[in-house]
């Protein structure tokens, strides 16, 4: 009878902390939903009214500031459309910032919105110089599991000539150094790195794989 009776109350209490759990449940996920709308705010006046490269380059103002927390990458891309959706900008600036939104979708898993995205990223041919089509081509073809088309884009990226007057200085005027072609390693860590997820490359991609 003592054994019957502790396996009744043993019972009650496992249904008791699976009651009491199902209840808690809603009231735990709108608690995590407000704490992470409340670490995602941003002021959008303020960030609609910064210059493209204020908006777009400076790590203390504008869409940076809102993906610095990897819960708010969403956000950040839709502050991304929100800013070049409302405000004018050059066909450059507006070509960098699609590509910035197609990036932060990718991380978070939304590859077809980045791929549509990142097809309007294209520069005309003409202006070209560094490979840039082949490297946005590369990425869309990661994002596609298509590994034929990826290393195509990878032979045609290593191929680019370096330009005579390509050379680069930092912000006080010193000569820095930049492997050639540019991006061609984030290319190679794709065919390294190919059938994990675009989060996972650039987070370092701890086990690669070779298809």
């Amino acid at each position: 009878m003592q054994s019957t009776i502790s396996e009744l109350t043993l019972r009650g209490s496992l249904f008791l902390s699976f009651l009491l759990a199902t209840i808690a449940s809603p009231l735990s996920f709108a608690e995590d939903k407000n704490r992470l709308q409340q670490s995602c705010t941003y002021n959008e006046k303020a960030m609609m009214e910064l210059s493209p490269r204020e908006f777009g380059q400076n790590f203390e103002n504008g869409w940076r500031v809102v993906a610095k927390n990897n819960d708010c990458l969403e956000v950040a891309a839709n502050l991304i459309r929100t800013y070049y959706t409302t405000n004018e900008v050059s066909a450059g600036a507006k070509r960098t910032f699609v590509w910035h939104e197609g990036q932060l979708r990718a991380e978070i898993g939304q590859y077809r919105q980045a791929i549509q995205l990142m097809e309007q990223a294209e520069k005309p041919v003409q202006r070209d110089i560094s490979g840039w089509n082949h490297y946005v081509a590369a990425t869309i073809a990661f994002l596609q599991s298509d590994m034929e088309k990826l290393r195509i884009h990878r032979e045609k990226l290593a191929a680019v000539p370096k330009p005579e007057n390509f050379n680069p200085k930092d912000a006080d005027g010193n000569p820095i150094e930049i492997d050639w072609p540019l991006n061609l390693n984030i290319v190679d860590k794709f065919i390294s790195c190919f059938g994990q997820t675009y989060a996972e490359v650039y987070s370092g991609c701890t086990q690669e794989k070779q298809p």
